[in-house]
């Protein structure tokens, strides 16, 4: 095991900028280190937020177990060390006829980071989140190892889904695939120029293509501009030509290029090429994991970062409440760069800190902006509390307590699983503890 003292790991915002020990973990390990404070598991820190840091406590690094210990190429279920990536899993998987039944939007991303944030796609209608299809971890408290799943200490296996890595640290998963025929999807874009019709659209998507995703232009307040991306599994191959190195952006952009009338032009751009894009297939690695393309992309916002707004508005609030959210962020004068809307379905959510409920959410990315772009969240988040909506706390940095509370009410009962040595600093900020 390894130490570096005092790094300074950053969220993927890029905004947070803590001082924290960091432990690399190794194979083998039967207890949890000794270690002055706190500690929080960390893979990849792909996280927007504070989730995946732990300011002047310690934090285990799981990159180091990246080892896939059994996959079965007959029924599709596959062992795996925590710290293995969703790429990697969807390389090993996929030539056998399998693939993850659920991914986020990154490749990049830990196993156990998607378990700790039960983790969700663009098909959450039809396939629900990350722990739906998690059959056992095995995780280390600070009483030792436990092993658990939907019969075996069932509790612990609940909150430990969506439980934020607070409830221990997790060394293996075992995961259920799902069974494909190709390692492509068939893929169409439809433009709409008016948030009704283009929510009509959504709404009409449930029982036809597995993935919806729709982009909004937030950049032009005359002028509305969406575009709905339908996916759902197409023909084609199943072995697909190993990919190359991927161009990463080396330097940080600067501050002066990432303005309004910059991102009005890409979005009116993007919103020409996507109304133009004609049906067809596209390999899944292309379509889930667009954003890796490019490497470190996160630093095209400039060197102070970025936030991101992920929120979810019931289903019976969607129609009256989206409205008012927009309307509030275009008031604000702040800039979004990026914005998504998806639905989730209503299936019953495996994790007692589960995000997903039944609704249409949406991830808005901002420029930093300072205090006028956290005053904007508060404003957001007092609505949202109001509408019945939350935030999704892997990519949050701006939730207070009294939000929190009410977003969250099931958060008391999942304290109680909280393991004593675990903490991070959202979850310091958000309930007000100190440890």
């Amino acid at each position: 095991m390894r130490t570096d003292h005092g790094a300074a790991p950053l969220a993927w915002n890029r905004v947070h900028r803590y001082r924290q020990r960091v432990l690399d973990i190794e194979r083998g390990l039967d207890s949890l280190p000794d270690s002055a404070g706190s500690v929080l598991p960390r893979g990849f820190g792909h996280s927007y937020g504070d989730s995946c840091l732990n300011a002047g406590n310690t934090l285990l690094d799981t990159r180091g177990l990246n080892r896939v210990l059994s996959f079965d190429a007959h029924t599709g279920v596959l062992h795996c060390e925590a710290g293995v990536t969703i790429g990697e899993v969807q390389r090993h998987a996929t030539p056998h006829g399998w693939r993850l039944a659920v991914s986020p939007s990154t490749g990049l991303a830990s196993v156990a980071g998607c378990v700790a944030h039960d983790a969700h796609g663009r098909n959450h209608p039809r396939a629900g989140s990350f722990g739906h299809h998690l059959l056992e971890i095995e995780l280390l408290r600070g009483d030792g190892p436990h092993r658990c799943g939907p019969d075996t200490d069932a509790p612990l296996f609940r909150a430990t889904i969506g439980g934020l890595g607070l409830t221990g640290l997790i060394t293996t998963a075992t995961l259920q695939l799902r069974r494909v025929q190709s390692s492509f999807l068939q893929v169409e874009t439809h433009a709409h120029t008016d948030l009704p019709g283009l929510l009509d659209h959504l709404d009409t998507t449930a029982g036809r293509a597995e993935h919806a995703t729709a982009w909004l232009d937030m950049t032009d307040r005359q002028k509305f501009r969406g575009l709905l991306e339908l996916g759902d599994e197409g023909p084609g191959e199943r072995s697909l030509p190993p990919q190359g190195p991927r161009p990463r952006v080396p330097f940080d952009l600067p501050r002066w290029c990432v303005n309004r009338p910059a991102a009005q032009a890409f979005n009116r751009t993007w919103f020409r090429f996507g109304a133009r894009k004609q049906p067809g297939p596209v390999d899944y690695r292309t379509y889930l994991y667009q954003m890796d393309s490019l490497g470190d992309w996160n630093r095209l916002l400039g060197r102070r970062g970025f936030y991101q707004y992920h929120f979810l508005l019931p289903a019976a609030a969607v129609r009256t409440g989206l409205p008012r959210l927009l309307d509030a962020v275009r008031r604000s004068d702040n800039l979004v760069v990026l914005a998504i809307l998806k639905r989730y379905g209503p299936a019953t959510a495996p994790g007692m800190m589960s995000f997903p409920f039944h609704g249409l959410g949406g991830a808005f990315d901002f420029v930093n902006r300072g205090g006028r772009t956290l005053r904007l969240f508060h404003e957001l988040d007092v609505l949202l509390a109001e509408l019945g909506g939350r935030v999704y706390l892997a990519k949050d940095s701006a939730l207070d307590p009294d939000r929190f509370r009410l977003m969250y009410p099931q958060w008391t009962a999942f304290s109680e699983f909280v393991d004593p040595r675990f903490s991070s600093s959202l979850w310091r900020r958000v309930t007000g503890e100190h440890r």
